[in-house]
């Protein structure tokens, strides 16, 4: 699965694209593309990856993504094995920088939407009151056209822009996804690791993807995810770790080595190197919601 520049369908009766997504998961490999997009998550589970940020999506997962950062929707995979009849679904908006002329959004009345859209080239979910008025206009405006439908975007974008403490900034670098070698080489690791994070991964196992030496490996890795590969790596495992201990009965020493480790004690600091707080508490943290 290479990592591609998308191309955004153009429609002849409107100025931007609006699109549902059903299938058994996302299928959209890691890619970027000149315009923005707002990705409304209907039904579906999984890891977000968005430039060097990583979490878990689920259904009602709101983000808007600025003009070639790299994204992906990875889906969870045994999740979608144990029931065949599950699907992924998103409705997508996408639109360019000057989808309504240069000059649209340097104009004094756009100013805090033009604010909006600068960041948002770090990527930005959405939550809380905010999250759900934008998930209902995003639903609306798949059933409407014309000036209605240009003008519902524009109240969405509003709403957003005056969200304030409901948005919440993911990437800590800007696009990276200008370079297409680079986002191949960077979807190899990615997919490799999603597939074998259950497992011992050797800095040989993965440098031996990119036909590189390990240290030749871990230069590359840094310089293009601004982090090193063993943070990675963990930010996966724990991150299945937390779904795990969330989800299930299962013991905390069985989630260790369900989640890729083979040493309780280095899970534990790991775990809580992260999470500020040990397994247990976590587990102790979500029930008492």
């Amino acid at each position: 699965m290479k990592a591609i520049l998308q191309k955004v369908p153009v429609f002849t009766d409107s100025s931007f694209a609006v699109q549902e997504f059903r299938s058994a998961h996302f299928t959209a490999p890691w890619h970027f593309h000149p315009e923005f997009e707002l990705v409304l998550v209907m039904r579906g589970t999984g890891k977000r990856f968005v430039g060097d940020h990583i979490c878990d999506f689920s259904q009602g997962d709101l983000v808007l993504l600025g003009p070639n950062i790299p994204h992906w929707y990875r889906c969870d995979a045994a999740h979608y094995e144990r029931d065949a009849g599950l699907v992924a679904e998103s409705v997508v908006v996408q639109f360019t920088a000057e989808f309504l002329g240069e000059r649209f959004f340097g104009v004094p009345e756009a100013l805090q939407v033009r604010k909006l859209l600068d960041k948002s080239v770090l990527g930005i979910a959405i939550t809380g009151a905010t999250r759900d008025r934008v998930a209902e206009m995003m639903l609306r405006i798949r059933q409407i056209s014309g000036m209605e439908k240009l003008l519902h975007l524009l109240q969405l974008l509003h709403q957003i822009s005056i969200g304030a403490g409901d948005l919440h900034t993911l990437s800590n670098q800007g696009a990276t996804g200008t370079h297409m070698r680079d986002s191949e080489r960077i979807n190899k690791i990615y997919e490799y690791v999603m597939q074998h994070f259950t497992q011992p991964i050797s800095l040989d196992d993965i440098s031996g993807i990119l036909n590189m030496c390990p240290s030749t490996f871990c230069r590359y890795f840094r310089k293009h995810t601004r982090k090193n590969f063993t943070h990675f790596l963990n930010e996966i495992r724990i991150g299945h770790a937390c779904k795990m201990l969330i989800e299930g009965d299962v013991s905390i020493t069985e989630i260790c080595f369900m989640s890729g480790y083979n040493n309780i004690a280095y899970f534990n600091r790991q775990f809580k190197a992260m999470k500020q707080m040990t397994p247990k508490a976590f587990k102790q943290a979500y029930n008492n919601r």
